[in-house]
């Protein structure tokens, strides 16, 4: 779903599609998470609508996109009233409640990432802060805190697990795959969704000059284990080994 939003206009003079954001897709009712470094480029690509992003960050949290749903329902009715009498209007509690069963009727999924692996992608990365020009690997060890500490808009939470879940550590989405096993979320996610969501394996934004492919190799002991006490909550949670 999108809307022509009256009274703003592109240069060429015509009303301009506004989206929610990358993370929503109205037409194959879906919301995905996207956890920095998980391989979301290839997912959203997949799923993004046309049109210009209400919030154009796609790194989104699911309880900033539970509630960004309201906005975006709300701004989609704001100064659309052209007739007298109109009860076709929605009040308030009406837009609250079609933003709450959105959310509760998506199909809403997220992937995860190796620890390990995942803290060498961010340390190689070519976008957001980058840190293997900054310092070593050892340094961007002992000072990785957050999931998402060298993204330009980050989202201070510790590990990926607390993407995907609410203040008291429940977690909100239908179904989280390793990125991992990828191919066979696929087809998970096919079946969950009654074929309404079909995935295909690409691989974008791929950095060639990072090694996570070959991460253990960088690693001593003493990173290895700062890794594995600072993430633990994601390495018992999803079973990762190093």
């Amino acid at each position: 779903m999108f809307f022509k939003k009256k009274d703003r206009k592109n240069p060429n003079g015509k009303a301009e599609l506004i989206t929610l954001n990358e993370s929503v897709n109205f037409e194959k009712e879906c919301i995905f998470v996207a956890i920095p470094k998980t391989g979301t480029t290839s997912i959203r690509t997949q799923l993004t609508q046309p049109g210009t992003p209400l919030i154009k960050n796609p790194h989104l949290n699911i309880l900033q996109i539970k509630d960004s749903l309201y906005l975006y329902f709300l701004i989609k009715n704001l100064g659309t009233n052209y007739s007298f009498p109109n009860k076709a209007i929605p009040t308030d509690n009406e837009l609250r409640e079609k933003a709450k069963n959105t959310f509760e009727s998506f199909f809403k999924f997220s992937a995860v990432r190796n620890p390990w692996a995942r803290a060498v992608s961010l340390y190689f990365r070519n976008e957001g802060v980058k840190t293997k020009e900054k310092c070593s690997f050892e340094e961007f060890c002992t000072n990785h805190f957050y999931a998402s500490d060298t993204c330009r808009h980050p989202t201070k939470h510790t590990n990926q697990l607390d993407w995907i879940s609410d203040e008291n550590g429940k977690v909100l989405i239908d179904y989280v795959y390793q990125l991992e096993r990828f191919n066979d979320a696929i087809k998970d996610i096919e079946t969950m969704t009654d074929g309404r969501l079909m995935l295909a394996s690409q691989h974008k934004n791929n950095n060639p000059n990072s090694l996570s492919k070959k991460y253990r190799d960088l690693y001593t002991e003493k990173t290895k284990k700062i890794i594995a006490k600072r993430f633990e909550k994601d390495i018992d949670h999803f079973k990762y080994t190093f």
